[in-house]
């Protein structure tokens, strides 16, 4: 079984373990919630960067202990982001950014040197939003599969977020299996020096 069908496999089980939300949810959580909540949704673009937001800020807040993975889909979507990126860069350990190359930009947007591109054109990644902060005392996982809007407005993604070691090692461990020379095996939550 190829490592993107796990991937998959494993996104439709934890989705169907969590009960469902709606945006309401985001405005009404403090940011200590965040690591005591789990749940499935169906969420704009605009809500989705939100979640992604808090998730950055907490890696970026790690002092250099954790880890961070993001799905911009596209290059043009992250090309925007760069600047918020290289500040992000300065508070995590190593990040991992993944993206199908859909703009022309040779060798890859510059990155500062604690960040690394992982071309994903012609996998199933593009369809996939993520956003996994993992490090010692830190596991914030959010996946989602974009999926098509009412009468074709708009981008919609449905998914899950959780605050939970377990699921956020196994993402990791997902995406080494799908990219092993770019994604380092992740260490086990107990390995994890507090």
């Amino acid at each position: 079984m190829s490592a993107f069908r796990i991937l998959d496999d494993f996104y439709k089980d934890v989705l169907s373990s969590y009960p469902p939300q709606g945006e309401a949810l985001l405005r009404q959580l403090t940011p200590e919630a965040w690591r005591h909540i789990a749940f499935r949704y169906i969420l704009s673009v605009a809500a989705m960067t939100s979640v992604s937001h808090i998730i950055e800020e907490a890696a970026a807040q790690s002092r250099g202990t954790a880890h961070l993975h993001v799905s911009f889909q596209f290059m043009s979507r992250f090309l925007p982001q760069v600047e918020r990126y290289r500040t992000i860069s300065l508070g995590i350990a190593r990040g991992w950014i993944y993206g199908a190359m859909d703009v022309h930009e040779p060798g890859g947007p510059i990155l500062p040197a604690s960040l690394r591109w992982i071309n994903t054109e012609g996998t199933p990644l593009v369809q996939y939003w993520f956003v996994i902060a993992y490090g010692p005392g830190l596991f914030m996982s959010l996946l989602a599969r974009e999926i098509s809007a009412l009468h074709g407005a708009g981008r919609y993604y449905e998914g899950f977020y959780a605050f939970d070691r377990d699921i956020s090692y196994q993402l990791l461990l997902i995406l080494h299996m799908c990219f092993p020379e770019d994604v380092p095996m992740p260490r086990r939550p107990e390995e994890l020096q507090w």
